[in-house]
């Protein structure tokens, strides 16, 4: 049965592939954490920013996020290797 005219699409026609669900949750969580350092900190530097945008990893991002609540410095959100 087709929908009525002007009716949208029904969902089955707009199936997202997992690995765009995926994407599309590791685009918001870079969001959020961004608006999170913006508005927490002020200020993040270039190298943080690029950081956070290279990161693909969505569980990650997700410890980032949460971690901002507790941290005193952008720079304890990422600490130096070693």
């Amino acid at each position: 049965m087709s929908p009525h005219p002007g009716m949208p699409e029904p969902w089955e026609k707009h199936q997202v592939s997992p690995e765009a669900r995926e994407q599309s949750k590791i685009t918001a969580a870079r969001r959020a954490i961004d608006i999170a350092l913006q508005t927490r900190f002020l200020w993040i530097s270039r190298e943080k920013r690029e950081a956070i945008s290279a990161c693909e990893d969505l569980e990650l991002l997700q410890k980032w996020l949460i971690r901002i609540l507790t941290v005193d410095t952008v720079d304890e959100l990422f600490p130096e290797p070693g």
